[in-house]
């Protein structure tokens, strides 16, 4: 006797994630849909906020260039695990080769990465929203000619 199986998609996005265009060796595994995971990534822009407006306040009191230094160092460090701690160890070692408060393109190295995985998602769960209207309307039209 056979088996028959019922393979179904998950939504899972497997997105390797470039900087620069330089592909870094890491991927994003992730389903754009998925609350849960929203959830973790707005979680991760509180944590991270809460680290920068932390040790501004610090850095704006420190008279010693030194003093700032070791300041956002320590911002620095903070934030790559927090950012670990959601995309996996050693994930900013690999991506990131500047601190995540550096500037690129008008916002820090962070916020490039944040808002382009924001992006994707957006982009992603219009087209799947999209998709699956369409796939709704066809199976409604096909089997209203049963209804009563």
């Amino acid at each position: 006797m056979s088996t028959d199986k019922l393979c179904v998609t998950g939504g899972i996005l497997h997105v390797p994630v470039c900087v620069d265009d330089v592909e870094t060796g890491r991927f994003l595994d992730f389903n754009p849909s998925d609350q849960g995971f929203a959830e973790d990534l707005y979680g991760l822009v509180n944590k991270i906020s809460a680290i920068h407006e932390e040790k501004k306040k610090m850095y704006d009191g420190a008279a010693d260039p030194a003093a700032k230094f070791d300041i956002s160092r320590d911002e620095d460090r903070q934030m790559r695990s927090a950012v670990d701690s959601l995309f996996g160890n050693g994930f900013c070692e690999d991506v990131f080769k500047t601190r995540l408060f550096a500037i690129a393109d008008g916002m820090t190295v962070i916020e490039n990465f944040l808002f382009g995985v924001l992006d994707m998602m957006d982009e992603s769960v219009t087209e799947n929203i999209s998709k699956r209207d369409a796939k709704i309307r066809k199976y409604t039209e096909k089997y209203r000619k049963y209804r009563k």
